[in-house]
């Protein structure tokens, strides 16, 4: 996962040496320089973050997806590599939220309020945190939804099931080391813990708190339905004949 998806981001480098204090500097050492990034989709600007100085906020080179127009200025990002700026791809990081270290957001995934995507994390195909989330270390998350306090750390792996399309929903303070997938919701203080796999490939919904696992479902899953479309009901054999 995380070997290949660097490959082919541009770097970045300064207006004045050519990039040199890239050579094994922090990117604190650009002081107040803005900093010319290679792709259309957005640049790297000399607002630096208040706490971290090494990260600078993005701006819009254009319109991208249905919320963000020219101009527009973005979360926080360390360097170039922390957000795709692929042709076509509308992901991007709102607020204060933050891409970090080799952090990596793509495929019109969304970072949104604080959230924080940091360590080797990979944030994916339509995935959106908000509140306070945190990616770290070397999560993967895959079209799934983060908010609040929900944390994944360690090689954890939250994923849209690739059976059913649904993807999990982590939200209050709980946090994965493990891995989850399909239609689930985790919330409050739950832990799953690093080997520990919960997936559902089922058409309801398991949730799980600190009070324990239950499903939900919708009204409709009780109901029957014909196993065929009801055929255009026939004529009586007796219908028509003589007496």
């Amino acid at each position: 996962m995380n070997g290949s998806r660097h490959a082919g981001q541009p770097k970045v480098r300064t207006k004045s040496e050519g990039g040199g204090c890239l050579n094994g500097q922090p990117p604190s050492c650009l002081g107040k320089e803005a900093i010319i990034t290679s792709n259309k989709k957005y640049e790297i600007t000399d607002i630096t973050h208040e706490k971290y100085p090494f990260l600078h906020r993005i701006r819009a080179l254009r319109d991208i997806g249905s919320e963000v127009k020219a101009g527009d200025l973005g979360g926080f990002v360390e360097s170039e590599s922390n957000l795709s700026a692929e042709a076509g791809d509308d992901a991007w990081i709102f607020g204060d939220a933050i891409a970090a270290g080799e952090g990596y957001v793509d495929e019109s995934s969304v970072l949104r309020d604080r959230a924080i995507v940091c360590g080797h994390a990979y944030v994916s195909k339509g995935a959106e945190m908000s509140g306070d989330s945190r990616a770290e270390d070397d999560a993967y998350i895959r079209g799934a939804r983060l908010s609040r306090c929900a944390r994944a750390s360690g090689n954890s792996m939250i994923l849209q099931s690739t059976d059913t399309q649904v993807s999990p929903i982590l939200t209050g303070s709980c946090v994965v080391y493990g891995k989850v997938i399909g239609d689930i919701m985790l919330a409050g203080t739950v832990v799953v813990i690093s080997g520990e796999e919960i997936i559902n490939d089922s058409l309801d919904t398991l949730s799980i708190d600190e009070r324990g696992r239950t499903i939900l479902r919708d009204p409709s899953r009780d109901e029957l339905v014909p196993h065929r479309p009801q055929e255009q009901q026939r004529k009586p054999r007796h219908q028509g004949r003589d007496r």
